[in-house]
């Protein structure tokens, strides 16, 4: 395997405590490892936004048109 450079850590799951709990929101599933810089929120975002996601994506053959769709949807960047 490859060395570890210096003060570098590789991500590791979640402890999924640190997460809000929000009702019909489940907490995130065994191994989620959250985005670099990520909020306490971000899991929430993630689950919120994944209808519409899973929308674009069964609508939508192409990745561009995906992205134009959940774009629109969400009102920009992927998370609300």
């Amino acid at each position: 395997s490859a060395p570890v450079s210096e003060g570098f850590s590789p991500p590791r799951a979640c402890r999924c405590k640190m997460f809000f709990k929000l009702d019909g929101i489940p907490e995130p599933p065994a191994g989620y490892v959250p985005p670099l810089g990520a909020s306490r929120s971000t899991w929430t975002n993630i689950y919120k936004n994944k209808g519409r996601i899973d929308y674009c994506v069964q609508q939508f053959e192409h990745l561009s048109n995906r992205l134009k769709c959940i774009d629109k949807l969400t009102g920009g960047p992927f998370l609300e």
